[in-house]
């Protein structure tokens, strides 16, 4: 009887309303660097003549200068 009861309590409430939550995407891109140079990752689909998607990869050699961080006395 104990037990029961304890379950009737533990019940979850019923939903009466429903929430929905909209988010953002966040735009990300693949990097790596090697020799003082970074290369941006690119992806890219086409279809073939005969109508099959070809996905391809490729890595992007990119202008890119580190900045040194300026520290506060």
């Amino acid at each position: 009887m104990l037990i029961l009861m304890i379950c009737k309590m533990l019940q979850k409430p019923q939903m009466k309303t429903k929430v929905i939550v909209e988010t953002k995407k966040i735009e990300t891109n693949y990097v790596f660097s090697e020799n003082n140079q970074v290369y941006l990752k690119r992806k890219s689909n086409t279809n073939s003549s005969d109508g099959n998607c070809i996905r391809t990869e490729e890595w992007l050699p990119i202008a890119f200068c580190w900045k040194p961080e300026l520290k506060s006395n």
